[in-house]
């Protein structure tokens, strides 16, 4: 007996050992242990909310430069009317200065000159060309006044051209950045699905060798207490002989059997499970709030892509650490969680909320979109 109990000891850690290295959810961690599968799963998480948290300023200043791009693309378009209306002023004052003398010409006079030698007293000269003057320095300070604004409107929309040029320049880098963020976002979140599946695997695996462990022990002491009473038993019992001594109270062919692994817990109960506990299992419209939101997510590149995932994400939904989802669990979700569950995984959404990513308890005094109690936003 004891050297069957041996060799099925030796079949059990065999077995169990191969089910950890071949196990298609820990093949990539077959070396690590659970505690350094917890600290890579953490340290991906810490990186995952840096990430999402980095994506957000990222989405603030590409807001904020969309702005400034939409101001300077107004400026640029009242810098050019500006300019055409300098170099229409400037035509206009051209036009008039060329009437002017083409009327001197027509009236006989071929010169300012001969305006002023035209005159018949010294009054009458000093009137001329004091007029003369006038006109000469009020085109010429015309001319100068229009030139220097045409210059200055002509480097405000060389200067503003220049800077819408260079904010567009910007806009593409950082428009850039984000989605190699968000490519790292979502490398990241697969990276952390994945150690967090090798994890759960790695902790299941070790229980049961534990409890395998352990049922062996327990196994081999009754054994060892079987075969004391039954010496003690030979000893006092003069007319046993030896043979009988040895064969006695085997009691046939025992075996050990290892504890099988529960089943995981489908997508669809987990589902209902948790609507359950955060929306309760009377107001379906509430029900299908949370059920909504969690799909959002599921289909988010920002979380987990499945409905396990989201759900036991860590620091997210209080009842996988207060015990409550667990009490859903044991004594199963009412029937509306099904329904809704069901209707949810084939598609069905809130419209009300059918944006939000986010909800709490109406308790809070968030402000949000009122379903059912909760708050969504």
């Amino acid at each position: 007996m004891k050297k069957r109990l041996k060799a099925f000891s030796r079949t059990t850690i065999a077995l169990l050992t191969a089910a950890l290295v071949c196990s298609p959810f820990t093949k990539a961690y077959a070396d690590d242990t659970v505690d350094s599968l917890e600290k890579q799963t953490n340290g991906l998480q810490n990186q995952l909310d840096s990430l999402n948290q980095d994506l957000t300023s990222l989405s603030a200043e590409i807001t904020d430069l969309a702005s400034k791009i939409e101001d300077t693309d107004a400026s640029v378009q009242k810098a050019e009317l500006d300019l055409a209306a300098a170099k229409l002023d400037e035509q206009l004052q051209y036009d008039a200065m060329k009437k002017r003398i083409k009327y001197m010409y027509e009236t006989g006079n071929t010169s300012l000159l001969q305006i002023i030698f035209s005159s018949e007293s010294m009054g009458d000269f000093l009137n001329k060309a004091e007029f003369v003057k006038n006109i000469t320095e009020y085109d010429r300070n015309m001319l100068d006044e229009l030139q220097k604004v045409h210059e200055l409107v002509a480097k405000k929309d060389s200067d503003l051209k220049a800077e819408q040029a260079s904010l567009a320049e910007m806009k593409t880098n950082l428009d850039q950045q984000e989605q190699e963020l968000n490519d790292k976002i979502s490398s990241t979140s697969g990276e952390l699905q994945a150690s967090s599946e090798a994890l759960a695997k790695a902790k299941e695996a070790q229980a049961a060798a534990a409890a395998a462990l352990k049922k062996k022990q327990e196994e081999e002491a009754a054994e060892q207490q079987r075969q004391a009473e039954a010496a003690q038993t030979a000893a006092n019992n003069t007319s046993s002989s030896s043979g009988n001594t040895d064969s006695g109270s085997s009691g046939g062919n025992t075996t050990i059997t290892v504890p099988d692994t529960p089943a995981e817990t489908t997508d669809l109960v987990l589902f209902a499970a948790i609507l359950q506990c955060e929306a309760g299992g009377y107001n379906y419209d509430g029900i299908l709030a949370v059920a909504t939101v969690i799909m959002n997510r599921v289909e988010s590149p920002l979380y987990p892509n499945t409905i396990s995932g989201v759900v036991y994400q860590s620091g997210q939904f209080a009842p996988t650490w207060d015990g409550s989802l667990s009490r859903v669990l044991q004594r199963g979700p009412v029937s509306l969680c099904y329904q809704v569950a069901q209707e949810a995984l084939g598609g069905a959404r809130l419209a009300s909320v059918s944006g939000c990513y986010q909800f709490r308890s109406a308790s809070t005094g968030m402000s949000g979109i009122n379903v059912g109690g909760n708050v969504f936003f």
